[in-house]
């Protein structure tokens, strides 16, 4: 083995880690984060800050097979990374709605960098399929953060909740996003404004449509992936 196949077998490993961590720090901020953290406290803060933080460099790594533009969008999430932690400077009124909206900006690019990767040319390997949940979980996320925008921005929002105010558990709208994503629907929590029933309706439908979108992309680079071998023999 040569030195360059040992750099990249290295370099693949590396991408396997980090699509692994990844999946494993949003399941941690999906489903074990809004058990843990009740508060709004000091501590409850950092913890939240170090995981995105973490997220974000873990997806920058699980992506590093995309060089294309990666150096600019690794320079965009270590800059996203440091305005977040700078909202520390102004911990009341825009400070919170910059933190708030650095965070959703931030995902959103980091699921346009997953989405290149599921459904970029290739053949079907783990990481594809890790880089497709990851995606789904990051659309919920995104989701949830724009609801929490949207019933600051406009107070009143929503209906069976009076979580409408900058001292909102956040775990309320990750509920309610991926609700909305899965159309589970329950009826505690319903959107009246126009911005919140346009979000709804838009990640519900993504929600409907995803999972057979990325199915019929795997299934594709799995029969081109056989009919070139076959080719080639």
């Amino acid at each position: 083995m040569t030195y360059i196949q040992r750099l990249q077998e290295r370099a693949a490993r590396l991408r396997s880690g980090g699509m692994v961590i990844l999946l494993v720090l949003l399941v941690i901020t999906v489903f074990v984060l809004p058990v843990v953290v009740t508060s709004n406290s000091v501590i409850d803060r950092i913890a939240q800050d170090v995981l995105l933080s973490s997220i974000l460099v873990s997806g920058v790594v699980a992506a590093s097979d995309r060089s294309k533009g990666l150096a600019w969008i690794a320079l965009v999430m270590l800059v996203a990374i440091v305005v977040r932690w700078m909202g520390w400077l102004l911990p009341n009124g825009p400070g919170l709605v910059i933190r708030d909206e650095v965070k959703m900006f931030s995902l959103t690019l980091l699921g346009a960098l997953m989405g290149t990767k599921v459904f970029g040319a290739g053949t079907v390997t783990r990481n594809r399929i890790g880089g497709a949940v990851v995606l789904y979980m990051l659309v919920g996320l995104v989701c949830a953060d724009a609801y929490q925008l949207i019933s600051i921005v406009v107070p009143g929002s929503f209906v069976g909740t009076s979580t409408h105010d900058r001292s909102v558990d956040r775990s309320t709208w990750v509920y309610f996003s991926f609700v909305t994503l899965t159309t589970v629907g329950y009826g505690d929590i319903t959107p009246v404004a126009r911005a919140a029933r346009s979000l709804s309706n838009l990640e519900a439908l993504i929600g409907q449509l995803y999972p057979a979108i990325v199915l019929a992309r795997l299934v594709s680079l799995q029969v081109a992936g056989r009919g070139s071998g076959s080719n080639k023999s």
